[in-house]
């Protein structure tokens, strides 16, 4: 990427952009903008690199198929409700799902901020912070994570993209971030998706956990971006 720089008053040179550098519109001061012709394409020469972080506003754990999909409000289930559940514990607990039973996940940021922030930017990289609150083994567990487009809190289960990323757990109570494809934060900005969802395709212990919701404090969902604007 090309950028341009100025003379300082000590005879250095300082890159413009990145936060240093405002123009007049006649009412306010405003970042510059400014464009070279590559032979191909326009390049932006004045983006700034920024890193924001939005929360879960809301969060789910959902039954599998032999219950319609139904959010953990109904049926009575003993993992707290907000919680992201994944796979299946039976025969423990919550076991009359079925032997092959498959709970899920969903969360939702403030997903119009989100657009608006990211509008005309360029994605860099995409983390998703999910934290193990309870696994099958004690050794941790694999949380597979997809996509989904409902803006708000969802009575049933709804995911489009299954498994666009996964990550190893190797202890019960831990969280990491986790790295998802770039084209999740294009979707996300472009109106495509609006949130994740935890969810395995496989039945077996191993699959089982659940994550914290909204209602853990900071081990809550969030979602970080990486972009330039």
């Amino acid at each position: 990427m090309p950028f341009v720089k100025y003379r300082g008053a000590n005879g250095e040179w300082i890159k413009l952009g990145g936060g240093n550098v405002r123009v007049s519109n006649g009412h306010t001061w405003i970042p510059p903008r400014a464009r070279i012709w590559n032979g191909h394409e326009w390049l932006d020469l004045l983006e700034e690199r920024k890193i924001t972080t939005w929360e879960a506003v809301w969060s789910e754990g959902y039954w599998g198929p032999s219950k319609g999909n139904f959010a953990h409000t109904h049926y009575n289930s003993l993992v707290r409700h907000d919680r992201l559940c994944q796979g299946n514990y039976l025969p423990y607990h919550d076991n009359f799902i079925g032997r092959q039973g498959r709970e899920g996940g969903m969360f939702g940021v403030d997903i119009e901020n989100m657009r608006n922030e990211l509008r005309g930017s360029r994605i860099e990289k995409i983390e998703v912070y999910l934290h193990v609150l309870h696994s099958g083994y004690y050794s941790g567990t694999d949380i597979i994570v997809g996509a989904h487009n409902c803006r708000d809190w969802q009575d049933r289960f709804s995911q489009i993209n299954y498994g666009v990323a996964s990550a190893r757990y190797y202890r019960r109570d831990q969280g990491q971030w986790i790295t998802l494809p770039n084209w999740v934060g294009d979707n996300l900005r472009d109106g495509k998706l609006s949130g994740l969802t935890t969810y395995a395709d496989q039945p077996d212990l191993w699959h089982y956990a659940y994550c914290a919701g909204i209602w853990d404090g900071w081990k809550k969902p969030k979602i970080r971006i990486t972009y330039w604007k």
